[in-house]
């Protein structure tokens, strides 16, 4: 199978925003991977900050999945 490439007259219109739609969709990949890696990395700050109010300690869960099974009676 052999691809055609040539768009013709339209090729002045068409090969643009090819390669505008391909530039737009791999910044918005690049910034939503650069996103989730700094909210990784606060969420990780944020754990291991002693400052943080007590509440705050509990429901990031101290004591790990056994905590959260006591707390909810299905301690084995």
């Amino acid at each position: 199978m052999m691809l055609d490439f040539d768009m013709g007259k339209y090729a002045a219109y068409v090969w643009p925003a090819w390669g505008i739609s391909a530039v737009v969709l791999a910044a918005l990949a690049a910034r939503a991977l650069l996103a989730a890696r700094r909210w990784s990395a606060q969420l990780k700050r944020l754990e291991n900050d002693p400052d943080r109010p007590q509440a705050a300690q509990g429901a990031v869960g101290q004591e790990g999945p056994q905590g959260a099974r006591r707390a909810l009676g299905q301690e084995e």
